[in-house]
């Protein structure tokens, strides 16, 4: 019995290694260390920015059932043109960044598409390009969250959150050309002078070079290799209310006839062209031809990529970092010190053929005298 006890037990100590086993336990870690950082926001600092999508005007002409109302109130749908965009982001803290941005869209506006009698017949329409450079401020309420391991600083990965959101302003210059459509040609409307510009009682001319307010903001998410796709908003508010050439109020139409031709006549009064106007008294001298208390507006819906030339950023667990570059020397330092080494190893062929040819050295010093014949010695 006690025999087998003893068997039993030793079978149990050879199943079992940790009983004897009093080393302490080594922590292993299935994953690197990882390392957080409050900086790391620097590395991405600068982006470049493209999008594109829609735009549409709020102004004087077209519009819903109604008078003109301010901001979206009276837009009109089917008036939506494209926008294309293109700038550089520049993160200056953390969550706040300025944007340098270009955009080219183009703006429609018709009387014809909406029922409300005054701004139907009085006929008016345009259409105008609109080259915008603009120098806006975002502040980042949200952005995502990344880490990197320690060890491999190149190597980020997501932790958790991939989405970021903002809200904007800045200040823009743009350039815009309203031209009328008369059958199938489309001319431009400034030169014409539709509301008597010129005139001692008129108003003064505009120019098509003004200032936008850009306002809005956006929602985008992180993806693979630096990318971001978002949504970007922005509403312009302008310091005119010529996009549409439509302002202020009817001038004499026999008056801009006489001095800039029937062209000029026309359009400043389109609704000459309609027969079924209930009213002629509505489109006369001084009567109101735009509304001139509210300046006209535009605004972008795009959608935006950015890239950051930065090491990359990935959802992978790690990835192997880059070989080190080796140092680069002096080429002419580089051969002195290749020579040195040469001279002070045994493996010079010079230093091997002097130790073949060694030979013991003479131990007689000076000259050894001859014995004369005959001499005699002592």
């Amino acid at each position: 019995m006690l025999g087998l006890l003893a068997n039993q037990s030793l079978g149990q100590q050879l199943r079992d290694p940790k009983v004897n086993d009093k080393r302490p336990e080594v922590p292993l870690y299935k994953n690197p260390k990882i390392k957080e950082s409050d900086v790391d926001w620097k590395a991405t600092r600068l982006e470049y920015v493209v999008g594109g999508g829609a735009s549409n005007f709020l102004g004087d002409l077209g519009g819903e059932d109604q008078p003109g109302q301010p901001f979206v109130f009276d837009l009109e749908p089917t008036m939506t043109r494209y926008a294309v965009s293109g700038g550089v982001r520049y993160f200056l803290r953390e969550y706040q960044a300025i944007r340098g941005y270009t955009t080219y869209a183009r703006v429609r506006g018709d009387d014809a598409l909406t029922n409300y009698p005054n701004r139907r017949y009085r006929n008016l329409n345009f259409k105008s390009p609109i080259i915008e450079v603009a120098g806006i401020y975002e502040l980042h309420i949200l952005k995502p969250d990344y880490i990197h391991y320690m060890g491999a600083n190149t190597t980020r990965v997501f932790d958790g959150n991939r989405f970021g959101a903002y809200i904007s302003g800045g200040v823009g210059a743009f350039f815009f050309n309203p031209k009328g459509r008369l059958e199938s040609q489309y001319f431009a409307l400034q030169p014409l002078r539709t509301e008597g510009q010129g005139f001692p009682d008129g108003p003064d001319p505009y120019r098509r070079l003004s200032v936008s307010l850009p306002l809005g903001g956006g929602v985008y998410m992180l993806l693979n290799k630096n990318f971001t796709v978002g949504l970007d908003f922005g509403y312009r508010w302008t310091i005119t209310d010529y996009i549409d050439d439509a302002s202020t109020f009817f001038y004499d139409n026999q008056a801009i006839e006489a001095r800039d031709g029937k062209l000029a006549a026309y359009f400043a009064n389109p609704s000459v062209a309609l027969s079924d106007v209930p009213d002629d008294f509505w489109y006369t001298e001084n009567q109101p031809r735009g509304g001139q208390n509210n300046n006209d507006t535009y605004m972008f819906l795009q959608l935006t990529l950015s890239k950051s030339f930065t090491p990359s950023i990935t959802n992978r667990k790690f990835k192997q970092s880059k070989k080190m570059k080796a140092p680069s020397y002096n080429k002419k330092k580089l051969k002195l010190f290749k020579r040195e080494r040469k001279t002070r190893t045994y493996n010079n062929k010079r230093i091997k053929k002097s130790k073949r040819k060694f030979k013991a050295p003479k131990l007689d010093f000076g000259k050894k005298r001859k014995k004369k014949k005959g001499s005699i010695s002592f």
